[in-house]
């Protein structure tokens, strides 16, 4: 199977800060989240769950669980283990996958940013 080129670290930064929007998608009984997107980042950077989930300051079995809830909502797999205890790397899917919750987050987060700016002005300093 053809390695894919592993992208760089493009995680919407307003997911990790106070103001923004923070994106879960709920379909056919399944959800899908900033943190398992961020695993599935994390694991397409690094090239291993192990590294991923240190990153994240989770357990493996916290990562193996989450990876879990992801691969059980689709048809494809969206990791695939390397034999041979080589790594681990994210599939075409979980490329497009990614790269679609991505660009999802980035527009929701450009559409509320008049929303957030409004709702500052209004607060009332204490």
């Amino acid at each position: 199977m053809k390695k894919l080129k592993k992208t760089k670290s493009t995680f919407p930064p307003e997911l990790a800060n106070s103001n923004g929007v923070k994106i879960k998608v709920y379909f056919n009984g399944h959800m899908i989240g900033a943190g398992k997107m961020q695993l599935i980042q994390l694991i397409n950077l690094k090239g291993s769950i192990s590294s991923a989930a240190k990153t994240m300051g989770m357990s493996i079995k916290r990562a193996d669980k989450l990876l879990k809830s992801v691969e059980d909502a689709f048809a494809n797999p969206v990791v695939i283990k390397q034999k041979g205890n080589k790594g681990t790397i994210i599939s075409s899917f979980g490329k497009e996958l990614l790269d679609k919750y991505l660009n999802l987050c980035q527009d929701l987060s450009k559409e509320s940013e008049n929303f957030i700016s409004w709702a500052i002005s209004k607060q009332t300093l204490k």
